[in-house]
């Protein structure tokens, strides 16, 4: 079936708040690397986990990849601490979001995916504390590159590899200039949600198609996100 949708949709301060992202970070720094760390200074809005890993390594090592080699170690412990930390404050779901999503998932049009900063085990932990990960299957995630742009265009990449169709330009759904900037590297559109840390007003200088305070009302979202 030609013309299939694809659409990506970041997490953090799009489907859903946390606030144990941080300290989690913090704690696998502590246990596999022996870095006490702050994380006062620290980005993650919009950011990937690798490249905060990076920069961490930089800081308290002198080189961004002296972290390399425990990354999978660093990564497994940071997901422990996120599973335990979300099981104690449970995430505030964006309004809007569940419901667009079980909206696109009943399009036969539509080919859901996820472009995240997270690393796949945490994204996916992330969104089974709000019922929604059994709608994911693919994507790009902060693990697999530093790069934000990289993880949209392997998060294409993947689709079109699976699906031996023709794929529209598709959507990325984001809440910081990084998804407006990754969906726009892959030839995408992007719908800016300003439920996060960035105003309607830089999403949209940033080059969002569209910009909305958050993901309602669902009719509406739909009726943009379906025609190609």
């Amino acid at each position: 079936m030609p013309g299939l949708i694809p659409i990506w949709f970041d997490i953090d301060g799009t489907i859903l708040h946390t606030r144990v992202g941080h300290g989690a970070f913090q704690k696998a720094l502590r246990d596999i690397y022996g870095w006490e760390e702050s994380m006062e200074s620290v980005v993650f809005a919009g950011n990937t986990d690798l490249q905060v890993l990076m920069d961490l390594s930089a800081l308290h090592a002198g080189d961004p990849e002296a972290g390399w080699a425990k990354r999978h170690h660093f990564f497994d412990r940071m997901a422990e601490y996120m599973e335990k930390g979300l099981l104690e404050n449970h995430p505030e779901p964006v309004p809007g979001a569940a419901e667009l999503v079980r909206a696109l998932v009943a399009e036969p049009r539509v080919l859901l995916g996820l472009i995240t900063g997270n690393t796949r085990d945490c994204a996916f932990i992330k969104l089974k504390h709000v019922d929604l990960d059994m709608h994911f299957s693919h994507g790009g995630f902060g693990d697999d590159h530093a790069d934000r742009n990289q993880l949209a265009r392997l998060a294409r990449e993947q689709l079109q590899d699976q699906n031996d169709v023709t794929l529209a330009p598709g959507w990325v759904i984001g809440d910081t200039p990084r998804d407006v900037r990754a969906a726009l590297h892959i030839g995408a559109r992007c719908v800016g949600v300003a439920s996060g840390s960035y105003t309607e007003t830089q999403l949209r200088d940033a080059g969002a198609t569209l910009v909305v305070e958050d993901l309602t009302p669902t009719d509406g979202l739909l009726g943009v996100l379906l025609k190609e």
